[in-house]
């Protein structure tokens, strides 16, 4: 891991990139939130500046990852899963894609999702407006980077489900 990180970090001069790298060369563990939480990160900031093979290689370090039955730990490895399957389909190699998915949404129960349609609608937005209000750029630039994660792997995992969730629960609210 560290190998891949400390080329990733000589070769790609992004401030975003950069700090994620740092992070995880200082200290990761497979077995904290917060860590795998940088290492899906970075690969959402190689996908947004358009190094793709290097957010799949990112992706990738979670490949001998289990599921514990830990949603906090495992949500960031689903999201990078679901950026490894947007990859995949947008060069044209569904097939692939469509095998992480099938994979991710085996750990996928709609009903705790529940609660997160609102997070996801409405506080994001306004976590993101209330940063800009306070002049905090990098914590709003925080808040929009978490944003197209979750969309990336909401979207990308279209589980029927879910959908049925997200929009009916607003019409009975």
């Amino acid at each position: 891991m560290n190998e891949l990180i400390q080329e990733i970090m000589s070769n790609i001069n992004k401030k975003g990139i950069q700090r994620d790298c740092k992070k995880i060369l200082k200290k990761c563990s497979m077995k904290s939130a917060k860590d795998t939480g940088f290492i899906t990160e970075l690969a959402v900031w190689l996908y947004i500046y358009g190094y793709t093979q290097e957010a799949i290689s990112v992706c990738d370090l979670f490949s001998n990852e289990k599921f514990d039955g830990n949603y906090t730990l495992w949500s960031n490895i689903d999201h990078a899963y679901c950026l490894k399957a947007r990859i995949l389909r947008e060069m044209g190699k569904v097939k692939e894609s469509q095998e992480i998915i099938k994979f991710v949404n085996k750990y996928r129960h709609p009903e705790l999702y529940i609660n997160g349609v609102e997070w996801f609608t409405k506080t994001i937005d306004v976590n993101i407006q209330s940063n800009l209000d306070a002049n905090s750029k990098a914590r709003a630039r925080s808040w929009r980077l978490l944003k197209l994660e979750e969309a990336i792997a909401h979207r990308e995992a279209e589980n029927i489900q879910y959908h049925r969730i997200f929009w009916i629960k607003p019409l009975m609210s």
